[in-house]
């Protein structure tokens, strides 16, 4: 047995043995393989209906003028669902008619050139959607060029969110956030932010440039950037980063609200494993709790592969209030994931264990 197949089933087993007596019997036993999320292995037909009721609540994005809805579509993607288009801009499209007007587009993941195919499937409707991308130049072309590249894959004559991945003067790529900020002066580009991966991510970049918005980890185990408590328990003694924020005028989006792609299978099989009522699906619970949370995020982002992960997500918003049950299952899974998530982590994703405090908000959360 792999290492990560039995931290898993010791988990669910010492959690399942901790509610034994609670009416929840013992959990199934759980295996999960190294490659879980396999896309092309879901089905693209829903099974679930159509959310009804109306559209995705929007708003603007801090002080820009900008207006996006509060629930974004990520495009991650990877090699073995490049083949099926048809699918794919089906689950775009739907995206749009059910209210999602942002659109944060990954430039290149596992070699795969995302500008493109999002260009195509956006085209119907590519003047009213908000784009998001990162201008990171490849084959050897300068910012401007790769900029210029992006303009012509996506049919426009602007981007409106441009996010840069440089967080001190010593790191290559420094010098985009001035080109950047030209390039909007000239009306190219409609805002400029920052994804951060540690919270010091922040500590030149807020100190040198007029910034925009910025993208950050929150979920219901990633919470630090609110309750402002380090993994290890000790008071981080700083300002909540969404309050920070907003006393700037800087746009606050959310990602990872399930955990992040590496946790997020696990601790779904985990959830499934424990939950008393079969209705209860933990991709909604983990929304409902960043909709309802004191973090109040201008918008969340997250990737989706099949109408089903649309729908459902979707359907978080239109019926936003979390039950009791849900708030219940998060505080389990999330005591799992404090014993496991390490474990379960590869390297490029362990920044994430510094957005996980020992505290929790999930009770000041409404139900």
């Amino acid at each position: 047995m792999k290492r990560r197949d039995f931290i898993l089933k010791t988990a669910a087993g010492t959690l399942g043995a901790g509610l034994a007596g609670c009416g929840s019997g013992a959990p199934r036993t759980m295996l999960i393989k190294k490659d879980d999320i396999r896309y092309s292995d879901y089905s693209f037909k829903a099974t679930v209906p159509r959310p009804s009721g109306g559209s995705i609540p929007a708003g603007e994005l801090g002080t820009t003028g900008i207006r996006v809805s509060k629930f974004g579509f990520g495009s991650h993607m990877r090699s073995d669902i490049v083949k099926f288009f048809d699918e794919r801009q089906q689950i775009i499209r739907e995206a749009y008619d059910c209210g999602i007007n942002l659109f944060d587009v990954y430039d290149k993941e596992h070699e795969c050139y995302q500008y493109e195919p999002m260009g195509k499937h956006l085209a119907p409707m590519i003047k009213n959607v908000v784009i998001s991308i990162a201008v990171l130049p490849y084959e050897n072309r300068t910012l401007e060029q790769e900029f210029e590249r992006d303009l012509k894959l996506f049919g426009r004559d602007h981007i409106d969110l441009v996010r840069i991945h440089a967080y001190d003067p010593s790191q290559p790529g420094w010098e985009y956030w001035e080109k950047c900020f030209r390039l909007k002066e000239k009306g190219a580009i409609r805002a400029v932010g920052v994804p951060v991966h540690y919270l010091s991510d922040l500590d030149s970049v807020l100190s040198s440039f007029p910034l925009d918005f910025v993208l950050f980890p929150y979920n219901y185990y990633h919470n630090t950037a609110w309750l402002g408590h380090s993994v290890e328990g000790k008071s981080a003694d700083f300002e909540p980063l969404p309050e920070k924020l907003r006393k700037k005028g800087i746009g606050v989006m959310t990602m990872k609200a399930f955990a992040g792609d590496p946790l997020q299978p696990p601790l779904r099989h985990v959830a499934d494993s424990i939950k008393k009522h079969p209705e209860l699906n933990y991709n909604q619970a983990a929304l409902r709790y960043v909709i309802n949370s004191p973090v109040r995020p201008d918008a969340t982002v997250t990737g989706m592969y099949n109408l089903d992960h649309l729908y459902l997500n979707v359907d978080a918003y239109l019926r936003p209030q979390m039950s009791a049950e849900e708030r219940e299952l998060l505080e389990k899974v999330r005591n799992v994931a404090r014993l496991s998530a390490k474990a379960w982590l590869p390297d490029h994703y362990r920044f994430l264990e510094e957005w996980a405090s020992e505290t929790t908000d999930l009770g000041e959360i409404s139900v």
